[in-house]
């Protein structure tokens, strides 16, 4: 049991240390002169779990200074003020210990996990035995660990140390298996909106890996630094590893306790050197912002040195020492260079020493402006149905990007050597398109009307330098589910909103318009138009919505009398406004309790028009200034559904777009629904959020979420130009537990199995790119409804049609396409039309239909087609 008892003495041994940034030299060299306590828990007869655990032998021969302490007196131990350090074993923990354990940690404590998966699996006594219980995410996930994914062992790797850590001299050293961390790093939405960026509370950087032909499989020991929101001050060095017996014995064994033992004892600790700009001007004198944190510890003096070499290395690297006296932490200040002579790219190493030792590097870059390089490239064009590059097919096969180290803030934390190494990352796995943009923070690039961010936008050119150095085409998308209001009202309908988008946008196509591999992105995922309802289509019950409502409905309808007549209301006095539907009219079984389901077929046209209309003038805005670029919309699923739709909203657009994340069973129909006739479809989203099981855990391994996202890039190749999955880097920058999971290198820059997969699927896709030109049309098209589509019955209507899909294609073999009730026009002459359970249909379709039929076509109707439209 873990207790409190009085009569227990601790006999701490105390270890001489305060940071690794300001103590002497010769404090780091010895844990046994230190004077903060380090307890180990020790208990006879506790299970080992996942890993060979480090003995009480073993870890007083490399931890002399340390106190060994039972279940039963762990809570007092890590209670005491100078307990500093917790040191664990292997994956099982004492449960009746675990308050005691998490809130040491919470209030900052730090921590050595050796070996297995730690806090996994928790044991209880019973009958004077140690039992364990299942293996749980429970624990883990409250120390923001959602999960352990396991990796391959040494053998057949390289061990590879990170060279921004070279100054631990960490041991080679081998493991049997490993487990990479699904951590999440934030705790707090920086903006109170969807795909808010989060905040950044914790580092974590692997200190090792296990390699195989320059590709991190493993990453067997990481170290994580606490800053704000969570344990703060905290230090966590985890060997997350399957050790054999007897390795913490061994020589390199007992290097490593001791180092990461020393590492952590320092507490959470920052060494950065950011550029003052991402990108300068030539001529201009370089800047830098240091910033030094450390929540424990006294200030000491440090040196500083520079190092700035050009790419081309035509002159010799540029070099200085800063000698400074930090006088409290956070500790903040600029140092500054003479301007380089060299246009291009620029990489800086900042070495910190303390008494002549390296203490830390860190490593960042910048540009030099260079517009003709920025402005050469390939030139990006399309056909009806495929992407091409300086006229030569290219099939899709992207990512989407934006930085490994701080993701969605890369534009105002911008990190230029990470973006190259990143760019030279996905080349080299076949990326051949590459999709970015704000998701948030649009503050960030404008600061009022018209005023923009400098620092911003430079980050973005410093962005597009090194998308061009990788001759990367690149995708910009500009807001994210619903447009930012900028002060306004409505998204879509307040005038002054729109006048504030369309500044941002025009000011942005203005910088970047003469760049033949740039793409604009007008919105990700967007829905109409209720800002706390998102993914769906949901009226606002703003003033500037009720008058375009209204006026809308004006056109459609003569009087409120026929409009009370079509949805079987009673009539609003004529002059009065018609109200918006509520949340309960979009439930077609609202009919019973005073609802108007039918009328939401009309409010699902109005957002139509609307946002088609809201899409044409921003993308007039691109226009106006001069731009050729292509321009479209990043829909989802939904648009397929109940949302935005592709065949409204493409007239507006170079080429249409879906997302497919959910509908797993249902990708050849959400491809099929969302091409716009003469024009590409690209699937420019797709990736997995990995399903939960009731419990809480993941319900796919890591090979079978590759083995989904093989299936939905290979529809996508089929189907479609092609695809941009989601994400390089896992975005552990998030607060949603099914967002940090997403991605195909994870947090530790390890790859999941998915990279793999992509690089064969991209060498496929590029081998055989003279294949993607002229697809042929099949013979038989799918018409759909929209007046039963965008009704209160849409799920049925959907169901219909992916039906209609599945039995062609899955069944029968034969090959569709699809086209929607308002582009029937463009329905051609297939030898066979199937009209799935219509319900109702416009006049002018029906006299498309029968023309075709009368010509010699083959009409088959399935279910229902005797309502008049609108449905409810």
């Amino acid at each position: 049991m873990c207790s409190h008892n009085p009569s227990f003495h601790l006999t701490t041994a105390l270890l001489l240390l305060t940071s690794m940034f300001c103590v002497p030299a010769n404090a780091q060299e010895n844990v046994s002169s230190s004077s903060m306590a380090i307890v180990a828990f020790d208990e006879s007869g506790f299970p080992s779990v996942d890993t060979a655990t480090a003995s009480q032998a073993e870890l007083r021969s490399a931890l002399p200074a340390a106190s060994f302490v039972d279940a039963a007196h762990l809570a007092q131990a890590l209670k005491r003020p100078a307990t500093k350090l917790l040191v664990v074993s292997g994956s099982a923990f004492p449960e009746p210990c675990w308050e005691s354990i998490y809130s040491f940690l919470e209030r900052g404590g730090n921590l050595v996990a050796l070996g297995g998966r730690p806090f996994s699996q928790a044991a209880y006594a019973d009958h004077g035995k140690w039992t364990l219980r299942p293996a749980r995410n429970v624990f883990d996930k409250k120390l923001f660990i959602n999960d352990y994914v396991e990796t391959p062992g040494s053998a057949g790797l390289t061990f590879e140390a990170n060279p921004d850590y070279i100054h631990l001299a960490l041991p080679e050293f081998a493991w049997k298996r490993a487990w990479s961390l699904t951590a999440k790093l934030s705790s707090e939405d920086m903006y109170p909106r969807q795909g808010s960026s989060g905040s950044l509370d914790t580092n974590l950087h692997a200190l090792a890996w296990g390699s195989k032909s320059d590709h991190h499989l493993a990453a067997p020991a990481v170290e994580l630094d606490h800053f704000s929101n969570n344990f703060v001050g905290g230090r966590w060095e985890i060997l997350a590893a399957d050790f054999p017996a007897g390795f913490f014995g061994s020589p390199a064994g007992q290097k490593l306790i001791s180092v990461l033992a020393i590492r952590a004892l320092a507490g959470a600790q920052d060494f950065s050197v950011r550029p003052r700009w991402a990108l300068f001007l030539p001529g201009e004198p370089l800047g830098f912002q240091l910033t030094l944190r450390e929540l424990s510890g006294t200030p000491g003096p440090v040196q500083v040195q520079l190092t700035v070499s050009a790419e081309q290395q035509q002159a010799a690297p540029t070099e200085k020492s800063f000698d400074l006296r930090p006088g409290q932490f956070p500790y903040i200040t600029e140092l500054d260079l003479p301007p380089v002579a060299e246009k291009g790219f620029h990489v800086v190493t900042a070495r910190l020493l303390r008494d002549g030792k390296l203490r830390a590097v860190y490593r960042t870059g910048f540009w030099v402006r260079d517009r003709e390089f920025l402005t050469s490239g390939p030139k990006v064009t399309l056909n009806k149905d495929f992407f091409e590059v300086d006229g030569h097919p290219l099939p899709v096969m992207g990512s989407t990007y934006m930085a490994s180290d701080v993701q969605r803030d890369y534009f105002f934390v911008p990190n230029p050597y990470v973006w190259d190494r990143d760019f030279a990352d996905m080349q080299r796995n076949g990326v051949n398109m590459v999709r970015t943009g704000w998701w948030s923070a649009w503050d960030q690039v404008m600061k009022a009307t018209g005023v923009m961010h400098e620092e911003s936008l430079r980050a973005m050119e410093a962005y597009l330098m090194t998308a061009r150095r990788h001759n990367m085409p690149v995708q910009v998308t500009l807001f994210a589910f619903l447009p930012e209001v900028f002060g306004g009202e409505n998204p879509y309908l307040d005038p002054e909103a729109q006048r504030r988008q369309k500044t941002f946008v025009a000011a942005i196509a203005e910088r970047f318009k003469d760049i033949p591999w740039l793409m604009w992105d007008l919105i990700n995922e967007p829905s109409f138009d209720k800002p706390t309802h998102p993914w769906a289509t949901r009226a606002n019950g703003d003033r500037f919505e009720s008058a375009l409502w209204n006026e809308w409905l004006h056109k459609r309808y003569p009087d409120n009398g026929v409009v009370a007549a079509n949805w079987n209301t009673i009539p609003v006095t004529e002059g009065a406004p018609i109200p918006v539907p509520g949340e309960e009219d979009f439930n077609a079984a609202s009919m019973g309790r005073g609802g108007k389901p039918i009328s939401v077929h009309d409010f699902y046209m109005f957002a139509q028009e609307e946002f088609t209309a809201w899409a044409a003038q921003m993308r007039d805005a691109i226009r106006g200034s001069g731009s050729k670029q292509l321009i479209t919309v990043g829909q989802d699923e939904g648009g397929g559904s109940d949302r935005l739709n592709p065949s409204f909203w493409g007239e507006a657009v170079d080429f249409t777009t879906n997302h497919t994340w959910w509908l797993n069973d249902a990708l050849l129909w959400d491809s099929l629904l969302a091409k716009y006739p003469g024009k590409p479809l690209l699937i420019q989203e797709t990736g997995l959020q990995n399903d939960f099981n009731i419990d809480d855990t993941w319900r796919r391994d890591s090979e079978s979420q590759s083995g989904l996202l093989e299936r939905k890039l290979a529809i996508a190749l089929a189907t479609s130009a092609g695809a941009i999955e989601w994400l390089w880097n896992v975005n552990a920058y998030m607060t949603a537990d099914q967002e940090v999971t997403i991605g195909m290198v994870r947090a530790d820059r390890t790859d999941k199995p998915e990279v793999a997969m992509f690089r064969a699927l991209a060498d496929f896709a590029g081998k055989n790119r003279d294949a993607f030109r002229s697809p042929e049309q099949p013979q038989v098209a799918i018409v759909t409804s929209q007046a039963f589509q965008y009704s209160s019955m849409n799920r049925l209507a959907v169901a219909a049609q992916q039906e209609s899909v599945r039995v062609l294609h899955n069944y029968l073999g034969v090959p569709a396409y699809m086209v929607a009730e308002n582009q029937i026009g463009n329905l051609g002459n297939p030898r066979l039309v199937i009209l799935p359970a219509p319900e109702a249909l416009p006049e002018s379709t029906w006299s498309e239909l029968l023309a075709y039929a009368n010509g010699g076509g083959t009409l088959l109707i399935t279910g229902s087609m005797e309502r008049d439209p609108p449905t409810g």
